[in-house]
């Protein structure tokens, strides 16, 4: 790669990685927790192999966004109507509010980690949402999540310090694609974790985001390699949170061991200060980021569905849905079913974006001369059916 590549990478850079960072988000890491906890080491080669579809998925948003300059709302709205546009984007909205309320739940777990009293921190993280979400400026907000993201690496990496790792089981298990799919417990873990990957609001965010960056056609080469880098970061964290899982269970509580976020604070502190600190701050890291990127990836979606640009009605939005998202989060005793419930949920809801999102990359009146050629259009309808397909499968295999 030469200056030249590198200069249009650097200033490009932004939304593909927002995107797949904040996929890192609290319900996600205590999913990955409760995927080491439960099977060790096993779903190591899930999330491994999870970063082919998340790129394939991910690069059909961004691509549609760079080229057409719209965010997937929108052009589904352009191209198929309101009722098409609704149908893509209220279910993801609805399931959103859920992840708003994981979101603040985990900002609240992190501040206790780090000895904070929890209302203030929901409060001063509820003003500064509202702030990066309701001023309509995207190169604002990212100037801000940027460097939480950076924040949030470090703390999730760091965290491998915590636990040892057993190498030959990690490489004999871990990387082994023979697995117990049929068993009705790795289900729902498996529908659980493609659903912590690929989630509905991130094709609205990428797509709109690119979109309100002003990226263009010269800008796809790069944008595409930005979704690569991201793709395979977000990954490479949520196997670090598998086999900080698996060290969990190791020491606490062998496969019976349960994750939640009310225990996590008592299993980690035995460890030492250093890891309630590096918890508790990856905890709120990827509680904001995720929940601002989420919000406007969905708030984008809900403002396309309805046809509208009005600000007002954006900032209502994100207040109505922020506000009683904090109060749901502050009352709520245990949040952990709710979690891995909404996560194996997203590879079911996630089918309508797909849908349109296949069209359109296909579509020469919205790409124009850059749509998908036919091996990716093939491509990424394997994919979009391995999310669906395996979600479902694994949903079917926990309730039969």
């Amino acid at each position: 790669m030469n200056a030249k590549d590198l200069g249009r990478l650097a200033s490009t850079f932004g939304p593909a990685w927002l995107v797949m960072i904040a996929d890192v988000d609290v319900a996600s890491i205590v999913t990955g927790l409760q995927d080491g906890a439960s099977w060790g080491y096993r779903m190591v080669f899930v999330m491994l192999t999870l970063t082919v579809p998340l790129f394939f998925v991910q690069d059909a948003a961004g691509r549609l966004g760079t080229v057409s300059g719209m965010g997937l709302g929108r052009a589904v709205r352009n191209r198929y109507g309101a009722r098409a546009a609704t149908l893509a984007a209220l279910p993801m909205a609805l399931t959103d509010f859920m992840t708003y309320v994981v979101e603040f739940a985990g900002i609240a777990l992190g501040a206790r980690l780090l000895g904070l009293p929890p209302a203030p921190v929901l409060a001063a993280s509820f003003a500064l949402y509202l702030i990066l979400v309701g001023t309509g400026r995207y190169r604002a907000a990212e100037a801000v999540l940027l460097p939480v993201s950076m924040v949030l690496v470090v703390a999730i990496v760091a965290s491998l310090a915590s636990f040892p790792i057993d190498a030959r089981a990690l490489l004999w298990e871990g990387l082994n694609p023979i697995q117990p799919y049929l068993d009705p417990g790795y289900g729902f873990l498996l529908a659980a974790s493609i659903g912590a990957v690929i989630m509905p609001w991130m094709l609205f965010f990428h797509s709109g985001a690119d979109a309100k960056k002003g990226l263009g056609r010269g800008d796809l080469s790069a944008e595409r390699l930005e979704t690569l880098i991201g793709a395979a970061a977000s990954e490479a964290l949520m196997t670090i949170t598998v086999i900080d899982g698996h060290g969990l269970r190791a020491l606490y509580g062998g496969s019976g061991l349960q994750i939640t976020p009310s225990e996590i604070a008592s299993l980690v502190r035995p460890l030492g200060p250093g890891s309630s600190l590096v918890v508790g701050v990856g905890f709120m890291a990827a509680g904001f980021l995720a929940l601002a990127v989420a919000s406007m990836g969905s708030g984008w979606g809900f403002l396309d569905a309805v046809g509208s640009d009005s600000g007002a009605l954006a900032l209502s939005y994100y207040a109505v849905m922020g506000l009683a998202a904090v109060v749901v989060s502050s009352i709520s005793a245990d949040l952990v079913g709710l979690m891995l419930d909404l996560m194996a949920a997203y590879s079911l809801v996630i089918l309508p974006s797909l849908y349109f999102l296949g069209r359109l990359i296909s579509d020469p009146e919205v790409m124009g001369g850059y749509c998908f050629r036919r091996w990716e259009v093939a491509t990424y309808w394997a994919m979009a059916a391995l999310v669906f397909g395996g979600g479902l499968t694994g949903i079917l295999l926990s309730i039969l």
